[in-house]
């Protein structure tokens, strides 16, 4: 549309920003500024699920604490494109890169994943959708940053837990049941 705007006025079309590209690619962000692109789940959500995973296959390169799982591949370990065994914990990297890494989700079925909840983009149809759950959480999750610090009013817009299985689905339905958002079972089979 813009360009035929351009053509009509006889103007020269603008280079997209990386703003606009982003969200051409289904992500938008408060700001493409921001001093670290790392941001990583509260504790609370993992109190809340109450469970250790298995495998992080997105967790930064120095151990987060606070993120139980066994096992972890960092972005040089190529999590994407390596196996994936037991309960699986997914905070992908946000972005163009984030349907593959549900895709990849989907196909393996064991596990939960976080993202924006952006029912607008490709990938919710293809892969969210066909979860066996997804908690809407109430309010904005205010992630921590690569710094350590808490976002203030939190993520730009709403995050959603996606479970693929009836174990991770019933901790998504507990975590609903103490008000933490609205769980949708896509799977009547679990519970």
């Amino acid at each position: 549309m813009a360009n035929e705007i351009h053509d009509f006025l006889g103007m020269e079309p603008e280079e997209e920003t990386e703003e606009q590209m982003a969200k051409a690619a289904g992500f938008t962000h408060d700001s493409v500024n921001n001093a670290t692109v790392d941001w990583y789940t509260p504790k609370w959500i993992f109190d809340e699920l109450n469970t250790t995973f298995d495998l992080d296959p997105c967790h930064p390169k120095e151990r987060i604490p606070w993120i139980p799982v066994k096992k972890h591949y960092s972005l040089e370990d190529d999590g994407l494109s390596s196996p994936w065994e037991g309960n699986v914990w997914l905070n992908p990297p946000y972005g163009k890169e984030t349907s593959a890494w549900l895709e990849k989700m989907h196909t393996y079925r064991h596990g939960i994943a976080l993202v924006f909840a952006r029912t607008d983009c490709k990938w919710y149809h293809n892969y969210v959708a066909k979860a066996d759950g997804i908690l809407f959480l109430k309010g904005r999750v205010k992630f921590v940053d690569g710094l350590g610090k808490t976002g203030g009013s939190g993520a730009g817009c709403g995050s959603m837990l996606i479970s693929w299985d009836g174990i991770n689905t019933r901790r998504l339905w507990l975590m609903a049941e103490r008000g933490h958002g609205h769980l949708v079972k896509l799977n009547s089979d679990f519970f």
